[in-house]
């Protein structure tokens, strides 16, 4: 199974030698901010929702729980992920890097767009490792692409994730 970040590899050699070692409450941690919003993006389509909490930073971690990232995770069919750009920025002396992307997902019979510049920082984890955690990030691009017919091809076809399958209408696929 390719991995639903898009990286082109398989889910085992990509984002599970994170999403799976932080559940064994082993640490394997992103290199990069990069590699840490591709794993969320990931546990989102996964609907890992302790694996997102922890990759929060702590400062925004009250904003958010287990069960509102559950839901919302699970509302959607997470079909596709675009990195943009990767960069640093220095805010009040500090370096926080950034990541821009897009992501792409079906909720309530609608393909959307969310594009986003997220920030990160570094931080002291569980297992007193410095590791880069999402800080937060500002909604560049909301928008709903297209409303689905239910007899129509399932867009998750035009994705990344088709993987071989043949393609079945929304009704029989994403939309039941």
């Amino acid at each position: 199974m390719l991995c639903p970040c898009g990286s082109k590899q398989t889910y085992p050699l990509c984002c599970a030698k994170y999403i799976e070692k932080f559940a064994e409450n082993k640490s394997m941690l992103p290199e990069l901010p990069e590699h840490l919003m591709r794993s969320r993006f990931t546990a989102y389509a996964l609907n890992d929702a302790p694996y997102i909490f922890a990759t929060y930073a702590k400062e925004s971690q009250s904003q958010h729980s287990l069960q509102d990232i559950s839901e919302w995770s699970s509302q959607c069919k997470w079909l596709e992920l675009t990195v943009h750009d990767a960069s640093i920025i220095e805010i009040d002396k500090q370096e926080i890097h950034s990541v821009e992307f897009s992501a792409f997902y079906i909720h309530n019979d609608t393909v959307n767009v969310m594009r986003e510049k997220s920030r990160f920082i570094k931080e002291i984890d569980n297992n007193n490792q410095l590791a880069w955690r999402y800080l937060d990030g500002d909604i560049l691009q909301n928008d709903v692409i297209k409303q689905i017919k239910r007899n129509e091809t399932c867009p998750c076809n035009n994705y990344f994730n088709k993987q071989n399958k043949k393609a079945k209408k929304y009704k029989h696929c994403c939309g039941n």
